[in-house]
């Protein structure tokens, strides 16, 4: 990373004197790689094959062959990303989701003594205390006549302990928020600052100054900036998104601690994916291609300041946000579909077999 300082004298009376200077740090942001997975490779390889192509270098047989087999890997790899996020859906958080529901639905009719009002009756059963946990009809002492499994399975949904499942919400939320900021990196690099171009000849620049053969994509045609974005950087955003409100989903309905924690791990391999058939299925030559193509900042050049220094931190903020605004508070719902009206009345309750429960 290189920096430079530029001074400007702010003195009325011209003095020498440091003092009465002031310096403004401006930063100019190097090159930067692309990531080492099937949408970097895809990247590289567009922009690489059809520059050759357009340059008449190399076989042709060799370029569109490397270009058919690079879509074919993005293909499998977006493929297998949405069955996966269906399947999990279907076969896994439905049937959490079911099993809360089932577990809340209980402790809210016996907790009230049966003074409660239906949401839903499809696909099961849902029911919800009159009053809430301050109104005349719910009765604490109740909970001691559960068995010690319905106990264990109200006790233990996500939501009985906000603070927790908040903690572990956000921390799934910043591992999405993560992969959504490259994808914004990669649009400002590729489609706002690189310039537009007539043909592919011209897209790479050689950046060979270490002696190594390495090139930064300096210019693309508006066909390929279309073809990127409609191929890498959509379905990248919108895998995310989904894969963020599934998971959210999915955690919500875990009612067990310990696999809430496993679960959060489990969903993340989904993310890697691309990361995954990238290590198993690209070959070596391909590989350094890749590793030998930068892109261009997505700021060139930045002046120092508070909101370039501290302004990572709105991404912080918008996953704290998300989550907020997912699990509603007391007197709000959230986004959340998964406890529909949820009265915020299990923790108070759970508080002593918590504490039995879980001591050692």
């Amino acid at each position: 990373m290189m920096s430079s300082a530029k001074l400007r004298d702010d003195s009325s009376d011209g003095d020498d004197d440091m003092d009465s200077k002031t310096f403004e740090i401006h930063c100019a942001w190097p090159n930067m790689p692309l990531e080492p997975d099937t949408f970097g490779l895809t990247i590289c390889c567009m922009v690489r094959d059809f520059t050759y192509l357009a340059q008449h270098k190399g076989s042709w047989i060799n370029r569109y062959s490397r270009v058919c087999t690079t879509l074919t890997l993005l293909i499998l790899c977006i493929t297998i990303q949405v069955f996966l996020l269906k399947e999990v859906k279907h076969f896994v958080s439905a049937r959490a989701v079911h099993d809360v529901r089932t577990a809340y639905d209980a402790f809210e009719h016996h907790m009230y003594g049966g003074a409660t009002y239906v949401i839903s009756e499809t696909p099961i059963l849902e029911r919800r205390g009159i009053g809430g946990p301050s109104g005349a009809h719910f009765d604490p002492e109740a909970f001691e006549e559960f068995d010690s499994e319905t106990k264990a399975s109200v006790c233990c949904i996500p939501m009985s302990q906000p603070l927790f499942f908040f903690a572990v919400l956000y921390v799934w939320t910043l591992t999405c928020v993560a992969d959504l900021r490259k994808c914004k990196d990669l649009f400002e690099s590729l489609i706002l600052q690189t310039e537009r171009c007539a043909d592919m000849s011209r897209s790479l620049v050689d950046d060979d100054d270490d002696g190594v053969e390495r090139f930064v994509i300096a210019r693309l045609t508006m066909p390929m900036k279309c073809a990127l974005t409609l191929m890498v950087l959509i379905p990248r955003l919108l895998i995310t998104c989904y894969l963020l409100w599934v998971g959210c989903r999915w955690l919500l309905g875990t009612t067990d601690f310990s696999e809430l924690i496993l679960n959060s791990v489990a969903l993340e391999f989904i993310l890697n994916l691309k990361d995954m058939l990238y290590l198993a299925l690209v070959p070596r030559r391909s590989m350094i291609d890749l590793e030998n193509t930068e892109i261009l900042p997505s700021q060139p050049r930045e002046p120092e300041s508070l909101m370039v220094l501290v302004g990572t931190m709105f991404w912080a903020i918008l996953a704290a946000v998300w989550v907020g605004i997912y699990m509603g508070v007391p007197g709000v719902s959230g986004l959340q579909s998964v406890l529909r009206h949820y009265q915020w009345d299990v923790h108070d309750v759970c508080t002593s077999w918590i504490a039995s429960r879980f001591t050692v």
